[in-house]
C-alpha cells in the first residue's frame, strides 16, 4: 500500500544517515553529530598539520514514535537499517587568535540505507538504497590549549562553526535520503575536564538552525525544520594507563515547531535522549580508537532503536 499523504507530512524527509550518529528525525538534516565524539571531547591538536579521522556507525530502528513517544501504529514491524562511513579532515594551521590555534575541518559520509515494513503494514516508507553520497559538513573552528595545574591538564576546549551543505543524493521518490535536501549551521563548544588523572567528563553543546527545504521529498510541501539544541555527554574512568572506559549520551531537544508552507505544525518538535557504554583506547602517540553504543531512553517524534559508533583518529 503506498504511503498516503498525510502519513508522509509526518515522515517528511527522514534522514537517516547522519554522519555522526545515523539520526532518524522526522526532518532533522542529516549532518548532525549525535554521539559521534566522545570522551576527552574538548581536546585537540595545536601543531599544525592535518588529523584524519574515520567513523564506522550502524544504527537499527524498529519503530517510528509520536509525540507521546508511542510507536505509530500504521508504521508495523519498522526495520529500518543504516551503515555509515564517515570521513573527516582536519587541518590545525599555524595561526592564532584569542590564544587559541585556528584551524578549519570538513566531514564526509558515505552511506547505505535500507528499509522494510510488513506486508500488511497501513503505511511503509522507501528509503534510497544502496552506497550513496551523503551532505557534506564543514567549517573553521578555534582550539584552545590546555589548562595546567600542577603538572598535569584539567580542562580543555574548542569553538567551532559548521555548515551543512545537501550536496548528498536525494531521491524524490523516496522518504527516506542519505541527503536532507536543505542547508543548515551548527555551531557548538566542547569542553573537557580532568577532576583526577584517571577522571574525565566532556561534553559538546550544540546549536541547529535549519532553513527551508523548498523542494521535499515524498510530495510533501515546502516545510522548515525548527531549530533545536543538544548536548552530547561523557564520564569515565581510566583503568590502564592507555584506556578509557565509562558512559555516554547525546540528549537532543527542538525548540522550535516545524513550519509547512509558512504554518506551524503543533507539538512537532523532536525529543531524544539516548544513553549508553564506551571505551576509548590510546595506541601510541598518533592512533586513538572509540567504540561507543547508544539505547534509546526518550523518543518523541522521531524513529526508535540502537546506534553503535566505532571511531579511529590518525595523526600525519
Amino acid at each position: 500500500m503506498k504511503t498516503t499523504k498525510p502519513i508522509r507530512m509526518l515522515a517528511l524527509s527522514l534522514t537517516l544517515a547522519a554522519p555522526f550518529a545515523a539520526h532518524a528525525s522526522s526532518n532533522e538534516p542529516a549532518g548532525i553529530n549525535l554521539g559521534g565524539t566522545s570522551f576527552m571531547d574538548g581536546f585537540g591538536g595545536t601543531e599544525p598539520g592535518f588529523v584524519y579521522q574515520q567513523y564506522f556507525q550502524i544504527a537499527h530502528y524498529n519503530a517510528i514514535h509520536d509525540q507521546e513517544g508511542n510507536s505509530v501504529p500504521v508504521f508495523q514491524d519498522t526495520d529500518i537499517n543504516a551503515v555509515v562511513s564517515l570521513n573527516q579532515l582536519i587541518y590545525v594551521s599555524r595561526y592564532h587568535l584569542f590564544g587559541g590555534t585556528l584551524g578549519a575541518t570538513a566531514l564526509l559520509p558515505i552511506v547505505d540505507l535500507n528499509a522494510a515494513f510488513a506486508q500488511t503494514s497501513p503505511a511503509k516508507l522507501t528509503a534510497n538504497e544502496g552506497l550513496a553520497v551523503g551532505d557534506l559538513t564543514w567549517g573553521p573552528f578555534l582550539q584552545m590549549p590546555p589548562v595546567i595545574v600542577g603538572d598535569r591538564p584539567v580542562f580543555d576546549q574548542r569553538f567551532e562553526f559548521d555548515v551543512i551543505s545537501p550536496i548528498g543524493q536525494y531521491n524524490h521518490a523516496d522518504e527516506i535520503n542519505p541527503s536532507s535536501g536543505f542547508w543548515s549551521i551548527n555551531p557548538y563548544w566542547a569542553a573537557t575536564f580532568l577532576p583526577t588523572p584517571k577522571t574525565e567528563a566532556s561534553f559538546r553543546l550544540h546549536y541547529l538552525h535549519n532553513f527551508d527545504n523548498n523542494d521535499p521529498a515524498a510530495d510533501v510541501p515546502p516545510f522548515r525544520a525548527g531549530d533545536a539544541v543538544w548536548t552530547n555527554f561523557t564520564a569515565s574512568y581510566k583503568p590502564l594507563p592507555n584506556l578509557h572506559i565509562g558512559i555516554n549520551g547525546y540528549y537532543f531537544q527542538q525548540i522550535q515547531n516545524d513550519t509547512v508552507e509558512g504554518q506551524t505544525i503543533p507539538k512537532s518538535e523532536t525529543t531524544n535522549l539516548s544513553i549508553g557504554p564506551g571505551a576509548m583506547y590510546v595506541l601510541g602517540r598518533q592512533n586513538i580508537f572509540f567504540a561507543n553504543a547508544y539505547f534509546p531512553v526518550v523518543e518523541r517524534n522521531t524513529t526508535n532503536g540502537f546506534h553503535l559508533v566505532f571511531r579511529w583518529i590518525h595523526v600525519f
